[in-house]
């Protein structure tokens, strides 16, 4: 019987395992991935190395994203599910997706999301202005040439003639790593790191960091580790994965949307950096004290439930 086969093991080799599978798992789903970009668009991603170069000439943007909804699948949906069979009798439950949270707790989340928007935006242009130390400064031009490379993929994704070209991008973008990454940050990794530590303050805030760190953005990091630790914390407020994936989805979905509506030029270039330090950075400042407020009704909710 394989499953919950593997449940006795320690916690650190627990974690072992489930990044084993991470690995393990992605390559045969990109190796599948290569055969079926070859059979749907006729690019062998194995003898041309160039056939889906973002930076080339000529780009081909749907093999390029079908090849991208392939690695999130490969990387982040699919691992957590056998993660779970191997380490509990109940994948569900292991993974928190047993049961939905309350409609008012899902409002909630929707709303936190919202509010957070501008002390992200906020956070996102401080980041972008931090400076290395002379000895470092090659490291930070790589850094941001790095930046620099994945705005351009960013850019090329987001553009979308139709609503068709919307559709597509908030599955690719917004619903599948909203799903597979709070599959694997928070449905596993925060689980095994908040019992590796003893803490589950330490889970949250270690997942959050492999979670941002993962998108290999130094300049976006620090928003990324703030939503991360968001998410963490609205898994153990409600007990519902189902929430932070919500609250991930509304996150990239709204950019998404945002994109799409500021190239028809039905919203101001500005809509995407409301609360930065150059666009209302006051608002950020209300939109805090709101955020608080209603995390905190979240947690003092969770809290009177457990003691009842």
């Amino acid at each position: 019987m394989l499953k919950g086969r593997f449940s006795q093991l320690s916690y650190f080799n627990q974690i072992l395992l489930s990044l084993s599978l991470v690995v393990g798992i992605s390559f045969v789903l990109l190796f599948i991935g290569a055969i079926l970009c070859y059979l749907f668009f006729g690019i062998n991603i194995m003898t041309d190395t160039n056939a889906l170069d973002i930076n080339g000439t000529n780009p081909n943007i749907a093999a390029l994203k079908f090849y991208q909804a392939i690695y999130s699948i490969g990387m982040f949906i699919v691992p957590p599910f056998i993660i779970a069979f191997f380490l509990s009798y109940s994948v569900s439950n292991y993974l928190k997706i047993n049961q939905l949270a309350k409609p008012s707790v899902f409002l909630k989340a929707f709303l936190l999301i919202l509010l957070a928007l501008p002390s992200i935006n906020m956070m996102a242009e401080l980041n972008s202005q931090i400076h290395f130390p002379e000895f470092l400064k090659g490291a930070e031009q790589w850094m941001r040439e790095s930046e620099e490379k994945a705005a351009l993929v960013t850019q090329k994704f987001l553009k979308m003639d139709n609503l068709g070209d919307l559709f597509v991008n908030l599955i690719l973008i917004a619903a599948i790593p909203a799903i597979g990454e709070e599959l694997l940050f928070r449905g596993v990794l925060q689980k095994q790191l908040s019992k590796l530590t003893g803490n589950i303050h330490w889970g949250i805030f270690i997942s959050a960091v492999l979670f941002s760190a993962l998108h290999m953005q130094f300049f976006g990091f620090f928003p990324r580790l703030f939503l991360g630790m968001l998410f963490g914390y609205l898994l153990v407020w409600t007990g519902s994965l189902w929430v932070p994936i919500l609250a991930h989805f509304v996150n990239n979905g709204l950019a998404v949307s945002i994109s799409y509506f500021i190239g028809k030029g039905q919203l101001p270039q500005e809509s995407d950096a409301i609360g930065s330090t150059n666009t209302m950075w006051e608002l950020s400042l209300i939109s805090l004290i709101l955020f608080s407020y209603l995390a905190y009704q979240l947690f003092s909710a969770r809290k009177r439930q457990i003691e009842s």
